[in-house]
C-alpha cells in the first residue's frame, strides 16, 4: 500500500565495504528526516551493480525525500560512495485482482504519513461515479486500509473509481479528536480533484465499523455548526452506506464499548483481519479500560459532551444525505441495536435512511465481497450512481439549445 522507488547504481569493488558500513548511517537518517519512509531493500544485481527498492507512504513524500537529496551527513556520507547512478525512478503498483493487475496510485491529501488514500480507476475515460471507502478497527492504528481493497477491487469491476482511504488513528501522533474528523472530511473534500476522470457529482461514501460512524459522520457535515471539525463541506455525497457502524457513540461509551482491548491477552474479535501495525496495540489497551470511544474524543460523555453531540451520527440533524444502514443479526462485536437507533431517529427527523439486517451475518460477514450485506450494498451505490447520471443527462438535454428549419 506505498510507492515504490527503483534506484540503480554501481559501486566499485574497492569500495563495496564501505557503502555497505555507510548503509545504517543513511537509514537513520532516513527515518528521523524523511517524512513517508517505510523500509529500504538493498539488491546486489552484479559484482558492482545495486539495486535499491525503498517504500514511500506516497508520491508526494518520494517526492520529497527526492528534492532533499544529500541533506544529513549519513545520506551524503552513503551517496559518496556511490560510482554511478544508473537510474532512479518510482514505480507504479499493480494490485493482483480477479480480472488481472491493476494499477493504483497512493495519492497524499496532508502531510502526515496517515493521510494518504488509495485511488482505483476503471478501464476508460469516465467520468466515472467514486466511493471513497472507509476501514474500521476501533479507530486505531493497529489496523489500516488494507482491509477494504477486496471491496475496492469489487467497486471497481463494477465501474466505480474507488478512494481507499487512510486517516491518523487512535495510537498514533493527532489520532482521535479532532485530527480523525478533519482527516476523513479532508479527504472526501479531495475526491473532485484527484483526477480528471472522476464524476464530481457522483460521490457515495461507504464505511464498515469505525469506518461506518465516520462515513455516516459525513452525511450530517452540512449541518455542523462553524469551528466544528467537518464542518462546510466542499463536497455532499450522493449516499452513505454504513456496514456495522458504531452510530450511538454515547451508547458505546456507557457500555464501555471496546473495554476488552484492555485486558490481559486480548485478541482481535473473531474473524477481524490481522493488525497491520502490531506495536500501537499495548499503546491502545493500556489506555482502553473505560472503552475506545473516550480514547477517540478525549473522554466520557459528561466530560466532552458537546464532542460526542458533533461526532455521534444518532444525536445529529438530517443532513440531506441518504443512509443505508447495514447490521448483521449475528454481530458480537457493534451491537445492531446502533444502527437501527440511528435509523429511526433519522428517519423522525424527515431523513432518507434505510435499515437493513442481514440474516445470520458477523461483523466481518458484511464486508465479504460474496456476502449477503454487500450485495445490497453494492447494488444500492450502483442504483444511486445510476440515477444520478440519468437525472446529469436529462439536465444536459433539456438545457441544450433546439434547433429548427426556417
Amino acid at each position: 500500500m506505498s510507492v515504490i522507488e527503483l534506484t540503480t547504481f554501481t559501486v566499485a569493488p574497492e569500495r563495496t565495504s564501505a557503502m555497505l558500513a555507510a548503509r545504517s548511517g543513511m537509514l537513520a537518517d532516513f527515518r528521523a528526516d524523511r517524512r513517508g519512509f517505510i523500509a529500504a531493500r538493498l539488491v546486489r544485481v552484479a559484482e558492482n551493480t545495486w539495486l535499491d527498492i525503498v517504500e514511500w507512504t506516497d508520491a508526494q513524500a518520494y517526492d520529497e525525500s527526492s528534492a532533499k537529496g544529500g541533506n544529513l551527513p549519513g545520506i551524503a556520507a552513503f551517496f559518496a560512495t556511490i560510482d554511478t547512478l544508473v537510474s532512479a525512478e518510482s514505480a507504479v503498483r499493480y494490485d493482483d485482482a480477479e480480472d488481472g493487475p491493476r494499477a493504483v496510485r497512493t495519492i497524499a491529501y496532508g502531510p502526515e504519513p496517515s493521510q494518504v488514500g488509495e485511488l482505483y480507476l476503471p478501464e476508460g475515460d469516465g467520468p466515472f461515479p467514486t466511493v471513497v471507502l472507509m476501514h474500521g478497527g476501533w479507530w486505531a492504528a493497529m489496523f489500516d486500509r488494507r482491509q477494504s481493497t477486496a471491496l475496492a477491487e469489487d467497486l471497481v469491476a463494477c465501474g466505480f473509481a474507488v478512494w481507499n482511504i487512510e486517516y491518523r488513528r487512535i495510537g498514533e501522533p493527532g489520532g482521535g479528536w479532532p485530527g480523525t474528523f478533519e482527516d476523513v472530511a479532508t479527504a472526501v473534500d479531495a475526491v473532485p480533484d484527484l483526477d480528471p476522470a472522476i464524476d464530481a457529482d457522483r460521490i457515495l461514501v461507504v464505511g464498515h465499523s469505525a469506518g461506518g460512524q465516520l462515513a455516516t459522520w459525513t452525511a450530517h457535515r452540512s449541518v455542523l455548526p462553524d469551528g466544528v471539525p467537518g464542518a462546510r463541506p466542499k463536497v455532499r455525497p450522493l449516499g452513505v452506506v454504513t456496514l456495522a457502524g458504531v452510530l450511538d457513540l454515547v451508547a458505546a461509551d456507557e457500555a464501555r464499548l471496546g473495554a476488552e482491548l484492555a485486558e490481559a491477552g486480548a485478541q482481535p474479535p473473531a474473524g477481524a483481519p490481522s493488525p497491520s501495525l502490531p506495536d500501537p496495540w499495548a499503546d491502545v489497551a493500556s489506555r482502553a479500560h473505560d472503552g475506545i470511544v473516550p480514547l477517540l474524543l478525549g473522554g466520557r460523555v459528561t466530560e466532552h459532551g458537546e464532542r460526542y453531540a458533533a461526532a455521534s451520527p444518532v444525536l445529529l440533524e438530517n443532513g440531506g444525505v441518504p443512509v443505508l444502514v447495514i447490521h448483521g443479526t449475528a454481530d458480537d462485536v457493534i451491537p445492531p441495536a446502533y444502527g437501527r437507533t440511528y435509523a429511526e431517529a433519522a428517519a423522525a427527523r424527515g431523513a432518507d435512511v434505510t435499515f437493513v439486517a442481514s440474516p445470520g451475518d458477523g461483523h466481518f460477514d458484511v464486508v465479504d465481497p460474496a456476502g449477503h450485506a454487500w450485495n445490497v450494498a453494492r447494488t444500492w451505490v450502483e442504483e444511486r450512481a445510476a440515477a444520478a447520471d440519468h437525472e446529469q443527462a436529462h439536465l444536459a438535454t433539456a438545457a441544450a439549445p433546439a434547433h429548427g428549419g426556417m
